[in-house]
């Protein structure tokens, strides 16, 4: 049993079961529950510090290096084995103190035990290792493992403890040992269908990259804006709550929105000065012509609708179709503050960039007739939360459209 505790650990070890980029199951940790249910808190504890030499991690994007105790700094190696070990031995005794006995499985008993040991030794391992992230910025430290928590420890702890429970049990049935490698696979499956999708949003985004760099390439002015209007736009969406599927799409229309200058004459593009009415009508277009290029890509919808109208108007004297209040998609609206702010921050030919402070009271004054009041209400809320925030990083130029 210990010698297949021992394998098992290794091996899942080497597979977390990657949610997104920066979320995963670590069904490590199941292997570790196991033997701590059928074996023991010692017995646990050796199967992980015994196991630590051999483990070959993989990345969770094609093309990530492959680590192992040859490629990573024996003080590391060491940290990472007693993080482990202290957070499977301190907890470990909390689940003898609670009840649990190695070899019992006996249900409704062992739950409260299993959960405790669980939630412990994810929050006791998620310490230690944000204690020395941030060891020189201490004032970090609490909103670390508050994120660490969200996006990890939570996922975990409901997942880990049904999975451990169901292998552990599988585990001191007759024949337990088949059945545990046979409950093994649609993990490994799981896993392998997530490595496949995130590569694909890997490749995904490089895309988008390399159509923003195709943007700054034709445009001399936009080098630069994309990149902070979409930090804006991100910024507003989380103040307005959105869902993260919501923010993820606003992310990539405001990288794109210009992406419409790709058909603009570059001699209008690239003027010096201010744009005659013709030329001003021509560069109007590019919301149109943005939105016709990405009609050609598998995108979301949404994204190519809110790069359409991303120069609509809440008071309805946009455009390009002149559509005001809740006929505009949301994302729009975000987008056209975080637009107008950087554009008015920044230096341009013939002018240099406003102040911050004069930037936010003409937002504010466009709140209800250029800008959705909502939308303007979030971002200067965001914007008073960072009152020696940097305007809008003048160093770029861009031209007002």
């Amino acid at each position: 049993m210990f010698m297949a505790m021992f394998l098992l650990c290794i091996l899942c070890r080497a597979l977390p079961v990657y949610i997104t980029e920066d979320r995963a199951l670590d069904i490590s940790f199941i292997s570790t529950l196991c033997s701590l249910l059928v074996m023991g808190v010692v017995p646990a504890v050796a199967v992980i510090f015994l196991s630590t030499p051999f483990v070959v991690e993989f990345g969770p994007k094609k093309g990530d290096p492959v680590r192992h105790i040859f490629n990573i700094p024996l003080k590391k190696t060491c940290f990472n084995a007693g993080n482990l070990v202290l957070s499977v031995l301190l907890p470990g005794f909390v689940f003898v103190w609670a009840g649990g006995r190695p070899g019992a499985i006996h249900f409704p008993q062992i739950l409260l035990p299993t959960f405790l040991f669980v939630a412990l030794s994810l929050l006791l391992n998620a310490i230690i290792l944000i204690r020395l992230l941030t060891f020189e910025a201490p004032g970090t430290f609490l909103r670390s493992l508050a994120q660490m928590m969200k996006l990890i420890l939570l996922p975990n702890l409901f997942v880990v403890p049904t999975l451990g429970l169901l292998m552990a049990t599988l585990l001191v049935m007759p024949g337990g040992l088949y059945l545990a490698v046979i409950f093994l696979v649609p993990l490994l499956l799981a896993r392998y269908a997530f490595k496949l999708y995130l590569n694909s949003r890997q490749e995904y985004y490089q895309m988008v990259q390399v159509l923003v760099a195709t943007i700054e390439a034709k445009d001399k002015y936009t080098e630069g804006h994309s990149k902070r209007v979409s930090q804006y736009a991100v910024e507003i969406a989380a103040a307005m709550h959105l869902s993260r599927g919501h923010i993820e799409d606003i992310r990539v229309a405001a990288l794109l929105h210009d992406i419409g200058k790709i058909g603009i004459n570059d001699a209008i593009l690239n003027k010096d000065g201010v744009l005659t009415p013709q030329e001003h009508d021509q560069i109007r277009q590019h919301p149109v012509i943005g939105a016709r290029i990405l009609e050609h890509s598998d995108m979301d919808p949404r994204i190519r609708s809110i790069v359409l109208h991303h120069h609509e108007r809440y008071d309805g004297l946009g455009y390009p179709d002149g559509k005001k209040g809740g006929a505009i998609p949301l994302g729009a609206f975000i987008l056209g503050v975080a637009d107008a702010y950087d554009a008015m921050t920044s230096d341009r030919s013939y002018r240099g960039g406003m102040p911050r402070e004069e930037a936010l009271e003409a937002i504010r004054q466009g709140r209800g007739k250029q800008f959705d009041p909502g939308v303007v209400d979030a971002f200067l809320s965001m914007m008073e939360q960072k009152p020696g925030a940097k305007a809008g990083a003048p160093a770029q130029k861009g031209r007002d459209v």
